[in-house]
């Protein structure tokens, strides 16, 4: 593993804490639902994120969640959420 897949995994999850916790915020005082389907993509980019990271220490996280398919389903339900928030009136 080099660093600079390091610096993206920490930077991923650092900058999709950022985004959930404006786009939460910002939700709670104007109450769209297209801001909280926003929140939930940008809390899903956390929580890969987060495996994401986890996966450099912990073995048995990497092995699990490092294969393709499972990772192409939550990019896929993180394009669905931001989808739906644009095309929700």
């Amino acid at each position: 593993m080099d660093n600079l897949e390091i610096f993206f995994r920490v930077a991923l999850l650092g900058f999709s804490l950022i985004l959930f916790a404006i786009s939460a915020v910002t939700y709670k005082r104007i109450g769209s639902r297209r801001l909280l389907l926003v929140s939930l993509a940008f809390a899903m980019f956390f929580v890969k994120g987060l495996l994401l990271t986890l996966g450099l220490f912990v073995d048995s996280i990497g092995d699990n969640f490092g294969s393709s398919v499972l990772v192409t389903m939550v990019d896929f339900a993180i394009m669905a959420f931001l989808y739906l928030s644009v095309v929700k009136k």
